[in-house]
């Protein structure tokens, strides 16, 4: 009866505990991506978690990952952000690879940004059985946004070997492909990747400040 009552009594205090110190989301971008709309055009976003191993991996200095939805059309934000010498370049393959997907079709095509012109993004397709995605992605720096790694690594190299600082993110948007219907999938793809890429230099724009007090 008392390892019972004991038993009972830990339970007790291990779920006020819980409740008191709820799990942290890594992914909710706490520091320079707390300023990523939750609105973006016509597009309502949701937090959603990374998993802790994935976190530890991408050693960022802040990340987030939101689902947007507008109706019944759904897509996907992530944002990799590093500062400060640390050239974190994440490869989207390694992601899709390791849940099973087979990439295909992968080239280049522009996304618009408005009044700033376009930014030339990678697309590729990740083909799973009942899950196939498009998936864009590029990498942005102080003065650069570019589908090239070789050339933000370089970027940001530069910007910490003459300043002392930098900061660079990885951003992905991605959508499901319904009914085999990749036309659809890229506009939608493309309207979304639009509004990320109109709100995103707002977004960094105190990013030199961070990256000095980081």
């Amino acid at each position: 009866m008392k390892r019972y009552l004991l038993s009972l009594v830990l339970l007790l205090l291990t779920a006020i505990y819980v409740l008191a110190h709820p799990p942290v989301n890594l992914a909710l971008g706490r520091a320079v991506l707390s300023r990523v709309p939750q609105v973006l055009g016509d597009w309502n976003g949701t937090d959603l978690s990374f998993e802790d191993a994935v976190v530890e991996e991408l050693k960022a200095d802040d990340l987030m990952i939101r689902r947007y939805t507008r109706g019944d059309q759904l897509v996907w934000l992530c944002i990799v952000y590093h500062q400060n010498r640390r050239y974190g370049a994440h490869d989207p393959h390694v992601c899709y690879e390791s849940q099973g997907y087979i990439i295909e079709g992968e080239h280049q095509a522009p996304i618009a940004t408005g009044a700033h012109g376009e930014i030339v993004a990678n697309w590729f397709v990740a083909s799973r059985p009942k899950h196939p995605r498009l998936v864009a992605y590029w990498w942005t720096t102080e003065g650069l946004d570019t589908h090239d790694v070789a050339e933000f690594r370089r970027r940001m190299a530069m910007s910490g070997m003459l300043e002392n600082r930098s900061w660079g993110a990885f951003v992905r948007v991605e959508t499901p492909i319904r009914d085999d219907d990749e036309g659809a999938a890229t506009s939608r793809l493309q309207a979304f990747a639009t509004e990320v890429a109109r709100v995103l230099p707002r977004v960094f724009a105190d990013s030199t400040g961070a990256a000095r007090r980081g």
